[in-house]
C-alpha cells in the first residue's frame, strides 16, 4: 500500500474524487482528510505482481490531468450552454440575453457582419422577404439596385 497527501488548495475535492473514480477498477482507493487543506490517498492494488510506484506516478499525473479538465470545463461552461440551448430551442435569438452575454475582451465572439460591414442596407443573414418570393432573389436579399447594362 501506498499513501499520497494532496493539497486540497491545489487540487479540488472533486477532481481528487474523479481521479479515484478511474483507478478503482485496479485499485483499492481510501480518502481521508487527517488535517484541514490536506487529503490522504491510500492506495492498494488489487494484483498482487504491480508496481505500486509506477500505479502511484500514473495516479498523480491523472490528477494534474483531470484538474486541468475540470478548469477548461468550467471556463466554457457559458458556451456549452449556448450550445445545447441554441440546438433544443432552436435559435441562440431567443435566448434571454443575459445567457448571450460571454467574456469576449477581443471580440472574437461578435458575428462577422457587425465587424466587416459598414453598409446598414446589407441584411445581416438572409432577408425574410428573400422566403416569401418564388426563387432566391439576390438583389431583394441585399438590397441592390439593378443598374442600366446588368443582365441580372
Amino acid at each position: 500500500m501506498k499513501t499520497i497527501t494532496v493539497d486540497t488548495n491545489i487540487y479540488s475535492l472533486r477532481s481528487i474524487f474523479s481521479t479515484a473514480y478511474i483507478f478503482l477498477d485496479d485499485f483499492y482507493i481510501f480518502l481521508d482528510q487527517p488535517q484541514e487543506n490536506k487529503v490522504t490517498i491510500e492506495i492498494k492494488s488489487k494484483d498482487l505482481n504491480c508496481d505500486l510506484d509506477e500505479a502511484v506516478g500514473r495516479f498523480k499525473n491523472e490528477l494534474i490531468n483531470t484538474s486541468l479538465r475540470l478548469k477548461i470545463s468550467e471556463d466554457n461552461k457559458k458556451i456549452r450552454e449556448l450550445i445545447v440551448s441554441s440546438a433544443l430551442y432552436g435559435k441562440v435569438e431567443n435566448l434571454p440575453k443575459k445567457q448571450l452575454e460571454l467574456d469576449d475582451p477581443e471580440g472574437i465572439c461578435r458575428p462577422w457582419e457587425d465587424v466587416h460591414c459598414k453598409n446598414t442596407n446589407i441584411h445581416k443573414a438572409v432577408n425574410k422577404n428573400t422566403f416569401k418570393s418564388d426563387g432566391l432573389n439576390y438583389v431583394k436579399m441585399f438590397k441592390c439596385e439593378k443598374k442600366d447594362g446588368d443582365k441580372n
